[in-house]
């Protein structure tokens, strides 16, 4: 049987789109085998800043298996030749022609061509006739809605929204993914009653730009205010897809987590007290020049709410360390709003000019990197801290884990709880991926969280 691996990089909107790329394979009969192996070999691409463009040229160097004279050592395939390689993503829509001159590509696909249809067609000319392809124009969106397992992790991701025209500056993502698009509540609630149905217990909503949900624009001051799409697909989820156990959200902003919507993510048990918040500055004038659409003191008050309304929530961010102009006030105004929101993980990375952006311009603001390694290594410590104090909270409680799988170097199970942390612990083999299961929080530790499995 012929083979297939699927590299993925980025977002959970990518690791989603992954899966729909692997359903297809699966589908004209290829067994899937790790990453870069097999007969045809996907590389799913980001290209959110200039470290991921690399890495996903690197990635793709890896699956087409160059030496570093650049001769293909790839391995004879049931092609009867080197396996095919595919690239998709947004790298394939950034840096294209960089794409397809690497050595051994044998394939660039956009989120704007017909993704299901160039899989299908490539895989005609490689693989003995099947069924006729189905035809779109749709991009991404050609690609099939996801009834099977999904193979990376036992969350399952579940994209209902695509596209993004905010452009904050810093941001190339609205230059390659320009069109908003929404899946409507009821593909949604159908494809969350398949997810569960295979077995997931926990479903996370995902989106490029995930608070535009069935909204026609990103920016805020363009939607019609008397529409809560969103809040009404929490709702249809809670309510129509029996079985589901936890659903938590990817990333929402202080326009996206008002007052409504909280009061309907708090009617529901289903909804798990994790929320991610991106903060990216704590200064107000930063936050203008990345043409982010709140102030600091409204994500003051959305942390607020969201205490208040939910008991003791895990509150996770991404900040932007280094970013051009961004002196030692507007970086103790960052730390200032961390130790205010205590957040549990601080995804602190440093800023990298992303070439064609507004930001990239700005060369003359830009800070020396030593600066910005401190910064990072003063956002690590903070987040290390707020962890540890917020995991000791729950010591002697019980909660609720969805066992990932067994780590081979320690011999322990894991698994995430409902507030977002990894809890270790001792189990048998009757204990599989997937199960949710009841722990008995015993001990925190700098690296771990240590728990004990409850009957």
């Amino acid at each position: 049987m012929k083979t297939f691996s699927v590299a993925t990089l980025g977002c959970r909107v990518n690791h989603y789109e992954a899966e729909q790329i692997a359903s297809v394979l699966r589908g004209r009969g290829l067994s899937r085998v790790p990453a870069p192996g097999g007969d045809v070999r996907v590389v799913h691409t980001c290209s959110v800043t200039t470290e991921a463009a690399v890495k996903s040229r690197q990635a793709t160097r890896r699956a087409t298996r160059l030496t570093v004279l650049g001769q293909t050592e790839a391995a004879t395939t049931e092609f009867d030749g080197p396996a095919k390689v595919i690239v998709t993503g947004c790298w394939a829509m950034s840096d294209r022609a960089a794409a397809e001159a690497l050595p051994g590509v044998s394939a660039v696909i956009g989120h704007s061509d017909d993704v299901h249809g160039r899989l299908n067609g490539l895989l005609d000319a490689w693989l003995p006739p099947a069924s006729a392809p189905r035809k779109s124009s749709l991009g991404m969106m050609s690609l099939p809605q996801l009834g099977e397992r999904q193979t990376e992790h036992q969350r399952a991701f579940l994209k209902v929204q695509d596209g993004c025209d905010a452009h904050c500056t810093y941001c190339i993502i609205p230059q390659l993914r320009p069109n908003l698009w929404s899946k409507s509540t009821d593909d949604a609630v159908d494809e969350a009653n398949a997810m569960v149905a295979a077995g997931h217990r926990e479903i996370v909503l995902t989106g490029i730009f995930l608070g535009a949900f069935g909204q026609p624009t990103a920016l805020r001051r363009r939607q019609p205010a008397d529409r809560k799409p969103l809040a009404e697909l929490i709702d249809a989820l809670c309510t129509r897809v029996p079985g589901l156990l936890r659903l938590r959200m990817s990333s929402l902003e202080p326009g996206d987590l008002d007052a409504d919507l909280i009061r309907t993510l708090g009617r529901y048990e289903q909804v798990v007290p994790h929320f991610h918040l991106p903060l990216q500055s704590g200064s107000d004038a930063l936050l203008r020049r990345m043409n982010r659409q709140y102030s600091r003191q409204q994500f003051i008050e959305m942390i607020d709410q969201v205490n208040e309304a939910f008991d003791r929530p895990a509150v996770t961010t991404d900040i932007i360390a280094g970013f051009p102009g961004e002196d030692d006030a507007a970086f103790a105004d960052t730390l200032a709003v961390a130790d205010h929101a205590r957040f549990v993980h601080i995804h602190a990375f440093p800023y990298s000019p992303r070439p064609n952006t507004a930001a990239a311009r700005w060369t003359d603001r830009r800070l020396p990197p030593a600066v910005v390694d401190e910064r990072m290594n003063l956002l690590r410590d903070r987040a290390s801290t707020f962890s540890i104090a917020f995991a000791n909270q729950f010591v002697g409680q019980d909660v609720t884990v969805l066992v990932e799988h067994q780590k081979e170097r320690t011999g322990l199970r894991h698994g995430r709880c409902e507030r977002y942390f990894d809890v270790h612990f001792e189990a048998d083999e009757m204990v599989r991926a997937g199960d949710l299961l009841r722990a008995r929080m015993d001990r925190v530790t700098a690296g771990r969280v240590h728990g004990t499995v409850q009957a």
